[in-house]
């Protein structure tokens, strides 16, 4: 019997809840701690997740530690200092940042993390919730060849790995991407408007896009994106992204100026206006 890594799951929120759902259907041992919200470990211990106190514990437990929190600060929170999962991993273990941050920070975190003989990966991830839940993710990473393979099981039980280069790429590809799904989300909304405003049905013109040049993935996951109950998400998600995307164009000598004008949209005019 093959005995599996035991994985440290660290932000169990509308992604991270069915990312570890899918590691503990393909037998990973899962052990958490409630970060924010009981709803997902209480679920997910039905399926065999193990819970602990705190971040510290995770690292105590866990051969490789996933976090996939909001941004850097929580990051520093579940993985730096005394009460972190870091000071508590064994030598040889592993820490994948899932969450969308700056290439430097990601590059910042490795430099601290070998001094203490544990490798570290940037992976953030791309294909929503729903890539989540069927395990379709694009799993975008940064970081050694050895960690990679270290980790390789793991992260194919939830998607797809690009390795990206080094530490850091995997933030370059994910903030990238980014900027280009959001740009398409303005321009969409431009273009329903232009079409309601001479007459013609935007859900026309949207099929018309579906099999013509102006087809993304935006459009044809229109719906799932303009719900109302997913916009101050999405609202918040381009102005942190839109963000770190520009400071990594600004750190690499790239203006990012097609970014710049998709950050200073109204987004939540953009949203309430006619469609």
């Amino acid at each position: 019997m093959v005995t599996r890594q035991t994985i440290g799951f660290i932000g169990l929120g509308d992604m991270g809840q069915p990312m570890a759902a899918r590691l503990l259907g393909a037998g990973f041992p899962v052990v958490s701690h409630a970060h924010r919200r009981r709803e997902a470990i209480e679920t997910l211990k039905r399926l065999g997740l193990e819970e602990v106190a705190n971040a510290h514990a995770v690292g105590e437990r866990a051969d490789i530690v996933m976090t996939v929190v909001t941004d850097e600060a929580q990051t520093d929170t579940v993985l730096r200092g005394s009460k972190g999962a870091l000071a508590a991993m064994a030598p040889g273990g592993a820490v994948i940042v899932m969450s969308t941050l700056a290439p430097k920070y990601c590059q910042d975190l490795a430099a601290e993390a070998t001094s203490k003989e544990i490798a570290v990966l940037d992976c953030p991830v791309s294909g929503g919730t729903m890539g989540a839940a069927q395990g379709t993710l694009s799993m975008l990473t940064g970081g050694s060849g050895a960690a990679v393979e270290q980790c390789r099981e793991a992260l194919e039980s939830m998607g797809r790995i690009f390795h990206c280069g080094d530490i850091g790429m995997g933030q370059v590809a994910k903030l990238a991407n980014n900027s280009i799904l959001f740009g398409c989300a303005g321009l969409l909304w431009e273009a329903r408007k232009l079409a309601k405003a001479h007459g013609m049905v935007p859900e026309a013109l949207m099929e018309i896009l579906g099999t013509s040049t102006g087809n993304t993935f935006m459009g044809e996951n229109w719906d799932f994106f303009s719900d109302p109950g997913m916009w101050p998400h999405f609202i918040s998600m381009i102005a942190k992204d839109t963000a770190l995307a520009i400071r990594a164009g600004d750190d690499a000598g790239t203006p990012m100026l097609m970014t710049r004008q998709t950050r200073a949209l109204d987004w939540q005019s953009v949203r309430d206006g006619p469609d």
